[in-house]
């Protein structure tokens, strides 16, 4: 079986040791992951719909999809590389798939074929997906935003004959009502997904607590929310990539390696704006950059907040804010341990130092300066309930005493609290005392000499003890009373039990234990006090992981020198003096260009002038040729501008002197190649994919990419793909997408290939060449700058060169160039001998003459027929004798 089917779980493995557990089977890390770290997905794909839901345990949102109208035929043909799901897994990172038996074989391929990225695939029954067992099982879970005990009745004309107090039947349609509200019902594909998704959910929390019946398993999901993907930029994996959003790097640590894959952010985009200190902060962030937003109003929300936080008059509030955001943890995950009676000590530090941050989060917020109109602002003033949370920290500060429960090592109520607790600690506190009066009491009866050597203590759960040292030389108790009952021993002591302690027992009972028992008590009261602000607090933690992210862009803005982008709704791409987010970072200067590309036409039909050219008639053009010397920074410039359009429709400010963005539907690129040994795909075959890909995705509004397409085959059919994907994507003038590219194929500037394609403009990075210099490498000089018109050369030599390539190979290869640009024949030029080769031609010639001279007819009756035989001749041919 090979490595992908060994990623298949079906049911006779996995979930039978689930369901088997009580019959002893058991299950290793390595076999599942725990519940609160993993991010299951549910698939299910029939009748041309697509539908999916995934469950983020470690937030507890269970998210459900609309279902998508899919293409059978596009299903089948393009199987090994299906973009919705491949994309769907890329953003959503699962660590478990569920799929129903009766999946589409294509489906299950797809998945096979990408277990290397950290999922693991199970089968499950079909009617696990069922629809109407999907609502049953949203509706048994207990959410957060759905109480208990109902404040309103949810009543129907049916009802009104019997108006009982709302029982299960009224809250059922309340939570259905609500339910309702939140996603679409109808969709019977994702509903079925969710259902499956809490199913399996509900046996890996049974398994990991030990339940039998995982129906009893306390699974709690604080949200349902409908996952949207129409109003997000398509970026797949290889964008993601050839861009560098994330780079991944192994943990220097090497006992961090293993089954866990934990890594580290290396030279990323992501690396380098996340600043965030809150782990939803983290995650959000995440998911902005893997989904970034196509809505006009949540860019330029986001937008203004940065605004809002870049400003001097500001930077005092910022920095307090950052500090309070130190002390948020994951609630979500704080709240379900407190609903499980699961809460630690550390947790409730935790919850409490998170309402005093938030506390003084709102008090800082409301110091701003310029907050008008900024949504993060106005929401955590209205939604961080002033009162809500200092009742929040006085009920825990009030009842729990963390400095005596560090002590203890368990929680600890605080004295004052309860009056039958404190009376009992009273009680205990004084236990000391009182024992050394009962052991006096005791010593009575007993010889004079052993007074000293008796005494009595108390042992929770075994009551009241006297102990005895033991005889050193014999081993023995040194005396024992009468009706003393032995217990145990230690080392240096025997223990006994008497009427005496037996009275004690009776009296005071097991006084440790009880008191343990009454703060149990009050400890859960408390949670269920605590646990009646889930919903404001879970809220307060979203707007502090949003204010984290939004932080995080403004310090990266203050640090790299960001600017605003202008967002518009116009088709166009305009930036002055845009930079490489890292690769300015990783040169000492870097040489700004600007950029002007307009997808399609205007939505009036007619093309945009260049505001500010000096050639009225310049039209702004839909795709831009770049050519140029090696190592001129070519493709930096087309990652700088994609780069710039990504990072303004995430929400972050761009490193450009200014920069108007129109909403761009997709960045599709052309750039690197993804070669991998898992598939029989050559490099030139996996660029034809990435580029077939991004022909059926793209828009006139689409950013496309394409950095060198065309190597790895033949060079005139490589030139002629490459004119001809060009000469396709400018030809509909309103369905131009926005295109950058750049190429090494000069062939297709003769005979005016290209200069008649409308809307594609010529621009070159500039180079200084001086041909006095002696040595090849000193040649030329790069400048970096992007000019209007296209280069004569690449200076592939010269570049060979610099990069430390022998002079006799870049001596001779520059000799073959010459001959070349001259239009000479190189087979001739090359077929020229040397001298050498010119006297072995030469004997070769006369050897040759030689032979064609000679007659081989031999008369054997002549006597000197053994003088001139065949050898004889041949011998003389060749050396001359």
């Amino acid at each position: 079986m090979n490595s992908h089917e060994d990623s298949i779980v079906r049911d006779d493995s996995l979930l039978e040791a689930i369901e088997e557990h009580d019959e002893g089977a058991t299950m290793t890390e390595d076999d599942i992951s725990s519940v609160d770290s993993s991010v299951i997905l549910a698939i299910n794909y029939k009748a041309s719909w697509l539908g999916w839901a995934h469950f983020n345990c470690s937030e507890g949102t269970l998210y459900v999809v609309e279902d998508m109208s899919v293409n059978a035929a596009l299903v089948e043909k393009y199987h090994a590389g299906w973009n919705i799901i491949e994309n769907l897994i890329f953003q959503i990172k699962p660590t478990i798939i569920l799929l129903p038996a009766r999946i589409e074989e294509s489906i299950e391929e797809i998945l096979k074929a990408k277990t290397h990225e950290g999922f693991r695939v199970e089968i499950r029954p079909s009617n696990e997906f069922s629809h109407t067992a999907a609502i049953n099982r949203i509706l048994s879970l207990k959410l957060s935003h759905v109480q208990d005990d109902l404040s309103m009745q949810f009543v129907t004309p049916d009802d009104v004959h019997d108006m009982a107090p709302a029982g299960p039947r009224l809250a059922s349609k309340a939570a259905l009502l609500d339910l309702s509200s939140r996603i679409n019902l109808d969709k019977e594909i994702s509903l079925g997904c969710a259902g499956a998704v809490i199913s399996f959910s509900q046996k890996l929390m049974a398994l990991e607590d030990g339940l039998i019946n995982h129906n009893d398993a306390p699974l709690r999901i604080n949200a349902i929310e409908t996952f949207k993907m129409n109003d997000v930029m398509f970026v797949n994996s290889d964008t993601i990539c050839s861009l560098q959003i994330f780079e991944d790097e192994s943990h220097p640590n090497f006992h961090m390696h293993g089954s866990t894959n934990r890594h580290k952010e290396g030279l990323s985009l992501f690396g380098i704006l996340n600043s965030t200190v809150t782990p939803f902060g983290h995650q959000l962030l995440k998911s902005w950059f893997l989904r970034p937003s196509l809505s006009f109003q949540v860019i330029t929300e986001r937008h203004t907040a940065v605004s809002l936080f870049v400003r001097q008059d500001n930077a005092h509030i910022a920095f307090a804010l950052k500090s309070s955001l130190k002390k948020i943890k994951n609630i979500p995950r704080l709240l379900t341990s407190l609903s499980m009676g699961k809460a630690t000590l550390g947790d409730w530090k935790a919850i409490l130092d998170f309402a005093f941050s938030c506390l003084k989060i709102r008090a800082s917020i409301g110091d701003i300066v310029h907050a008008q109109n900024t949504k993060v602002v106005y929401e955590i003033l209205s939604t961080f309930d002033q009162i809500a949370l200092k009742e929040v920290c006085e009920l825990i500060s009030n009842v729990i005493d963390f400095d005596m429960s560090k002590i203890d090592n368990r929680v600890v109520v605080k004295p004052t609290v309860d009056h039958e607790l404190d009376q009992l600690k009273r009680k205990f506190d004084g236990i000391e005392d009182f024992l050394s009066t009962v052991a006096r009491q005791i010593a009575i009866d007993l010889p004079q000499i052993y007074s000293d050597r008796i005494n009595t203590i108390y042992y929770p759960q075994l009551g009241y003890l006297i102990l005895v040292a033991l005889d050193e030389a014999t081993g023995d108790p040194c005396c024992i009373g009468e009706n003393w009952e032995y217990q145990f021993r230690s080392e240096t002591y025997a223990y006994f039990k008497a009427p005496e302690v037996r009275e004690l027992d009776e009296t005071f009972g097991d006084m440790y234990g009880m008191i343990c028992d009454r703060e149990i008590e009050i400890v859960h009261e408390l949670q269920v006090d605590i646990l009646k602000f889930s919903e404001m607090l879970i809220t307060c933690c979203k707007w502090t992981a949003e204010l984290d992210c939004l932080l995080s862009f403004a310090e990266a803005a203050q640090v790299y020198h960001y600017s605003r982008p202008s967002m518009t709704s116009d088709n166009v791409i305009e930036i002055k003096k845009g930079r490489h987010p890292l690769y300015e970072l990783s040169v000492p200067s870097f040489v700004e260009n600007d950029a002007y590309l307009c997808g399609g036409a205007n939505e009036d039909g007619e093309d945009i002038v260049i505001e500010g050219s000096d050639d009225d008639d310049e039209r702004v053009p839909s795709a831009l040729l770049l050519t140029g010397a090696n190592y001129s920074g070519k493709s930096v410039y087309l990652k700088q501008v994609a780069l710039i359009v990504y990072m303004s429709h995430i929400g972050s400010f761009v490193p450009a002197e200014f920069a108007k963005i129109g909403i761009t539907d997709k960045i599709l690129t052309r750039v690197m190649t993804r070669e991998t040994v898992s598939i029989e795909q050559s490099a030139f075959m996996v660029d034809l994919q990435q580029v077939c890909l991004a022909l059926q995705l793209c828009t006139n509004r689409s950013l496309f990419i394409i950095d060198e397409f065309g190597k790895g085959t033949e060079s005139t059919d490589g030139a002629g793909l490459f004119g001809g994907l060009l000469e396709y994507l400018v030809s509909p003038a309103s369905q131009r997408p926005k295109v950058l590219a750049s190429t090494h194929y000069h062939e297709l500037f003769e005979n005016n290939t290209l200069q008649r394609l409308q809307g594609l403009k010529f621009t070159h990075m500039q180079v200084l060449i001086d041909d006095d210099v002696p040595q090849i490498e000193d040649k030329i000089t790069y400048l970096y700058r992007l000019l209007p018109g296209r280069s004569t050369s690449s200076f592939g030599i010269w570049c060979a060169a610099l990069n430390g390539v022998p002079e006799a190979i870049t001596a001779r290869a520059e000799e073959l160039s010459k001959i070349l640009a001259k239009g000479e024949d190189l087979v001739t030029v090359c077929s020229k001998m040397t001298n050498e080769e010119l006297k072995c031609l030469e004997q070769a010639e006369l050897v040759v003459r030689r032979f064609l001279k000679e007659e081989f007819v031999v008369d054997f009756t002549s006597s000197l027929h053994q003088k001139y035989t065949p050898r004889a001749k041949l011998k003389k041919i060749l050396y001359g004798n």
